[in-house]
């Protein structure tokens, strides 16, 4: 199925989606994730539900491991491309207007592995003093090319007016993999990789770094840019509600003409909202997902499936017919869909026996998943 003709199947009236990344399990890694995991909520949440659809979203291997993202920009965006999210975030995060491609900048962790250069977050941010410190310096290699940094909150950002002509990872599927030639595309991919070896060279023997090395912390040996983009409007969405950890959602939706209180972090509860289609990302896993500690993913279910169950009851109340759940892996995405027991229909259907959810075609990645 194509990926337009699956949105129109998925994104039909008084539904709810669930979107969790993180959710599929690398078949490699499936015996040792899974051994006494309670799936059972799931399993009567979505009791019923049809056969699986599978979708490899991603197409480039610049995304891969971003399918989650990939599947809210084209939901929200109504767009094919690749998902913008830096000046979104800006906007939505209260920043001043800015005529400019904006950038955000991540602080990274660089670690040598017998896979290569592994880049992660740091267990502790940039404070304010250590910015400060840094500023004039990075701020010396932002205009070498052609960037000016900015700063907004505790976030750096880069912007240019001119567009930066290439693709770059974004920095949630980039993290805790190994630095290589697929992390960028386009047509001067060799800028990006100048602009990440003079962040490199500058902070290296820097006093910011000599003293969390003391302390022993973790370094901030390079900064990543990503979600390069300018604010726009984007086509109507029929969506009422989304919820969402990560701002740059929430300006995605206001673009598409969603109020802003109808534009939230995730809750127990929806915001107040007319009847329609409802969207919520549930990302507790993506982190144990993608650094594949299975105790911690394992242990984190129930919570997650007990949320789901109250935003489906609370769904429900709103006439939502259909539950509908998005699990993504690294380049695809399984989803089922479940009918709730509304009117006359869901009054028969009670005498109907369903069938059990098949979990391991919902769940299990048929690649080797993580980091492939």
């Amino acid at each position: 199925m194509s990926l337009n003709a699956s949105r129109r199947h998925e994104l039909g009236m008084n539904s709810v989606y669930f979107l969790v990344p993180g959710l599929r399990v690398p078949s490699h890694a499936w015996d040792e994730a899974t051994r006494g995991a309670d799936f059972s909520t799931l399993a009567t949440l979505f009791e019923g539900a049809d056969p699986v659809l599978e979708q490899t979203l991603v197409q480039t291997p610049v995304l891969a491991g971003a399918t989650h993202l990939l599947w809210l920009w084209e939901v929200l965006s109504k767009t094919r491309s690749m998902p913008e999210t830096a000046a979104f975030e800006w906007e939505a995060d209260g920043g001043p207007a800015m005529g400019t491609e904006t950038w955000r900048l991540w602080s990274a962790h660089l670690q040598m592995t017998p896979s290569g250069l592994l880049t992660e977050s740091p267990r502790k941010e940039l404070s304010a003093a250590e910015r400060d410190q840094l500023h004039d310096d990075i701020l010396a290699v932002a205009r070498r090319h052609g960037f000016q940094l900015q700063q907004w909150a505790d976030r750096w950002y880069l912007t240019r007016k001119d567009d930066w002509s290439i693709h770059v990872r974004p920095w949630c599927a980039q993290n805790h993999r190994v630095y290589s030639e697929h992390c960028v595309e386009g047509e001067n991919t060799e800028r990006f990789h100048a602009l990440i070896d003079d962040f490199r060279a500058i902070l290296e023997a820097h006093p910011v770094n000599k003293t969390r090395l003391s302390l022993g912390e973790d370094t901030v040996d390079a900064f990543w840019p990503d979600g390069g983009s300018r604010r726009h409007l984007l086509k109507t969405s029929t969506l009422r509600a989304v919820m969402s950890d990560h701002s740059y959602v929430w300006g995605w939706a206001q673009n598409a003409g969603l109020l802003n209180f109808r534009t939230v972090a995730v809750a127990d509860h929806w915001p107040e909202a007319p009847e329609g289609d409802l969207v919520v990302e549930l990302d507790d896993l993506y982190e144990s997902y993608r650094t594949s500690q299975w105790d911690s993913w394992r242990k984190k279910l129930p919570a997650l499936f007990t949320r789901m169950t109250a935003l489906a009851h609370e769904a429900k109340k709103r006439r939502c017919s259909r539950l509908v759940l998005i699990a993504t892996g690294e380049m695809d995405s399984h989803t089922v869909v479940a009918q709730t027991e509304t009117g006359a229909k869901g009054f028969l259907s009670k005498f109907k026996k369903k069938k059990p959810l098949d979990l391991k075609p919902l769940l299990q990645e048929n690649g080797s998943g993580v980091n492939s």
